[in-house]
């Protein structure tokens, strides 16, 4: 079994995951090998500042089926999938996380349900433990959210394992948003989508985002899976215009007029800087496009940047040229 012409091709974004790498390596071999079908792994760095660069060039020595790239620096885990996905040689593939939340024994499952005609093969996690206040009830927001939006039935779009069709992942710079977030990206290209449950184990590393990512990435969301987003927060302003209405008009019957003022002036203030920062959102990502910057950048000299041996470049600039 060679890495030359993969049926599978397995994505995989790093950041930070030295301690997981072998254990994840080993653990994608060990389900992908009994099915006796060729496959690749296509490992995608995005500016880890630990080992885990050097020691995916050490693997990659001993398995050409690993495929090392890095980016030039951290641009985030979406962009980092991406740039796998632009690289997969395989006629399906497989998104798994590098944590191990996600078990790559469930590999086969998602490859089974693949073949059985479907474009798109979604995992749900079973027996989640995370914390509910910051992981479990954001989590059934969004779910609720993407499902309205995208007119799917997928419970889970947080969950990192997915497997589809290779063919809906041509094209990739057409979806022209620089900040593309793959669930959604990949549920707008799919004909057939199932979901099929799958085991998750809380990752021990503490590499999760921040409050204020996650209130990006939320936006993010709403931006690109709104069919109306203009309309949806015209009328979310008409609302809160109508509530802020209601109180200086209580405010002015019970004799308290500055006050139901002073209510209607922040409620007004508020709405109006709200409707301008969406439009200076798309605003800014016109500019973006318009100025051709990059999704991503992939490192050249990927095997010195980290001084690996000559055999390491070697096999990782063989690699790349397939």
């Amino acid at each position: 079994m060679t890495a030359a012409s993969p049926d599978v091709s397995v994505v995989v974004p790093i950041f930070n995951n030295e301690s997981t790498i072998e254990a994840l390596i080993d653990r994608i071999v060990a389900a992908l090998e009994p099915l006796g079908t060729p496959f690749e792994m296509v490992m995608v760095d995005d500016g880890s500042r630990d080992g885990s660069l050097a020691l995916l060039l050490r693997r990659a020595v001993a398995d050409p089926r690993l495929r090392d790239f890095a980016l030039t620096r951290n641009f985030g885990g979406q962009s980092a999938i991406c740039a796998g996905f632009d690289r997969v040689r395989g006629r399906r593939a497989v998104c798994l996380d590098a944590d191990l939340e996600n078990h790559p024994e469930d590999v086969p499952k998602l490859l089974a349900k693949l073949d059985e005609g479907h474009d798109l093969v979604c995992g749900v996690r079973e027996n989640r433990s995370d914390p509910w206040l910051t992981r479990r009830v954001p989590s059934l927001f969004m779910n609720w959210y993407v499902r309205r939006q995208t007119g799917t039935s997928v419970r889970d779009v947080g969950c990192g394992l997915r497997a589809m069709d290779a063919s809906i992942l041509r094209n990739l710079p057409s979806e022209g948003e620089r900040r593309r977030l793959v669930t959604p990206m990949l549920l707008r290209r799919a004909r057939s989508v199932v979901e099929v449950p799958i085991g998750h184990t809380p990752s021990s590393l503490r590499l999760g985002h921040s409050f204020l990512t996650l209130l990006g990435i939320a936006a993010d969301y709403y931006l690109l899976t709104a069919r109306r987003p203009f309309l949806v927060s015209g009328l979310l302003a008409l609302a809160a215009t109508a509530v802020g209405v209601a109180f200086a008009i209580a405010g002015l019957v019970r004799g308290s007029a500055p006050i139901a003022l002073a209510g209607v002036v922040l409620v007004s203030t508020g709405l109006l800087g709200g409707l301008l920062a969406l439009v200076g959102d798309y605003v800014q990502r016109v500019y973006q496009l318009g100025q051709g910057l990059p999704f991503y950048v992939v490192r050249d000299d990927v095997g010195a940047a980290v001084g690996a041996d000559d055999e390491a470049q070697r096999v990782v600039s063989a690699a790349r040229r397939q």
